[in-house]
């Protein structure tokens, strides 16, 4: 169970969702849950955990007539060709929280030589307009930084359920501030090759960016996978902005076939801010020096059948401060259903 308010926002989402669907007849769009937590690593600290609920509507036709508000349909117009009859387009919605704390977390006292204590609840709005090779996401994300949201209640209430000790050092997180992230990130499907096996591999290259007071950066990468019967969607991604933009079966006939692949994803960023390591932005907080570049590599896995995708992996990313003892290492699965 999820705090009150938690929960509550979860319902304010749902009302963006109008009841009758005016796209596609045969789908009531995709659902998807994306869990992160660092309990695969040897410590409960730094990226600690991330949660993101998501809702992608059917196909679309036009955005410009689309039936589900969105606060992102008025810069439409930015991007001339989006309305092109040659792209498929689906408005997203979802809710997510991260949570993140120092290494220490026995101690009371401010751990100057690590990172802030910081929560980050948020409302996410997204628009993709995409063919089978390319996917466009423009995602928004509009929160709160601080006691607002909720980490601490919230890291205490799953210690609690695990009957692990909880995190002395709440009283030193980041202050109460309004946050927002506009993050566009562009995919490439390279034509899928067989192997000598009958097994199917191919290469997703991406880019990205992300402008905002909680985060503003850039990203290049890719990811390889290599399986049976892989999905005609664009990847496995991290917990992020973008990564939950996109109806993830674009093409399934509604044969219910098993598929698997094994997958190997890395992304290089380039980070000009991070409300996390920098502090708040409008008030006196504490900080750390962030490093400018940080680069993620996943491992993992995931199994497909008809509309459904279960994946794991495992992410190691660099240090993303001066004086971080170590790279931090962390888990991601994700579940996602077209229904």
């Amino acid at each position: 169970m999820f705090p009150l308010s938690l929960r509550q926002s979860f319902l304010v989402l749902l009302c963006f969702i109008p009841v009758s669907i005016h796209a596609d007849q045969d789908s009531l769009g995709t659902m998807g849950i994306y869990l992160e937590n660092d309990a695969v690593g040897e410590s409960d600290g730094h990226y600690s955990s991330g949660l993101k609920l998501s809702w992608s509507s059917p196909d679309l036709a036009d955005l410009k007539d689309c039936p589900y508000p969105s606060p992102l349909l008025g810069a439409l117009h930015l991007y001339p060709d989006i309305d092109h009859s040659d792209y498929r387009k689906n408005v997203v919605y979802g809710i997510g929280q991260n949570i993140y704390t120092p290494l220490d977390t026995d101690t009371a006292k401010l751990v100057l030589d690590d990172r802030p204590y910081a929560g980050w609840l948020y409302l996410a709005f997204g628009l993709v307009w995409k063919t089978p090779t390319e996917r466009n996401s423009l995602a928004l994300d509009i929160g709160v930084v601080g006691p607002w949201a909720l980490g601490e209640e919230t890291q205490g209430l799953v210690h609690g359920w695990l009957a692990l000790d909880n995190s002395q050092g709440w009283d030193k997180q980041l202050d109460n501030e309004l946050g927002i992230i506009l993050s566009y990130e562009k995919t490439w499907r390279l034509p899928v090759h067989v192997d000598p096996t009958g097994h199917e591999w191919e290469l997703l290259p991406h880019v990205g960016v992300a402008l905002g007071n909680v985060r503003t950066s850039a990203n290049i990468g890719g990811e390889i996978r290599w399986g049976k019967n892989l999905p005609q969607d664009f990847g496995t991604s991290q917990l992020g902005a973008t990564s939950t933009t996109s109806t993830p079966f674009d093409h399934t006939s509604g044969v219910q076939k098993w598929g698997f692949y094994i997958f190997t994803r890395a992304d290089a960023h380039a980070v000009a801010h991070n409300i996390f390591l920098d502090g708040n932005t409008f008030s006196d907080s504490h900080s750390v020096d962030r490093n400018i570049f940080v680069a993620d590599l996943s491992i993992g896995f995931a199994i497909t059948r008809g509309n459904t995708k279960l994946a794991y992996a495992h992410v190691f990313r660099t240090r993303e401060f001066r004086g971080q003892d170590e790279a931090e290492i962390f888990g991601t699965i994700s579940l996602i259903r077209t229904l």
